[in-house]
């Protein structure tokens, strides 16, 4: 579960929204900004508006956190 929190900044006046997930350990939970991502990640995910937030929310959804894809390429060579 996931969710999109508003982090506004009142000494630069700059709106952020940040991408959370909820984490769990027995009967309690919390929120982490650690998506638990297949690539390496730096820093909070999110978008300076909420619909790019929720444009990468989306992406992280579909694609179930995994965010490279990979595929072997074979280019055969033809020798006369």
């Amino acid at each position: 579960m996931y969710r999109i929190v508003r982090e506004e900044n009142h000494l630069t006046d700059i709106v952020r929204f940040i991408i959370e997930r909820k984490k769990s350990f027995l009967w309690t939970f919390s929120w982490t900004r650690e998506l638990g991502l297949d690539i390496p990640q730096r820093g909070p995910v999110g978008a300076p508006t909420y619909d790019g937030a929720m444009h990468k929310l989306n992406k992280i959804k579909l694609n179930k956190g995994k965010m490279l894809r990979t595929a072997i390429v074979v280019k055969k060579y033809f020798h006369k």
